[in-house]
């Protein structure tokens, strides 16, 4: 099994209980999120495509995490 190292930059605005910012992977554009979740979700799909692979819960179109409230947070 081959090991893949993966640095992430993380650009994080805290407002009071609020968390919203953008994740980096160094190789593609930025990943916007709001919230705890949308953070897992960001870093998820950043994993996802450096490996290759799409998450199972990205928009193929635009390749933002999809918000299962229907937010647009891009």
């Amino acid at each position: 099994m081959d090991n893949d190292h993966i640095s992430l930059s993380l650009e994080l605005d805290i407002s009071g209980e609020s968390l919203t910012g953008h994740a980096r992977n160094g190789t593609g554009a930025a990943r916007s999120f709001a919230g705890w979740l949308g953070l897992l979700g960001a870093i998820d799909a950043l994993v996802a495509e450096k490996g290759g692979r799409a998450s199972d819960d990205q928009d193929q179109s635009d390749g933002h995490p999809v918000d299962p409230t229907g937010e647009d947070h891009a």
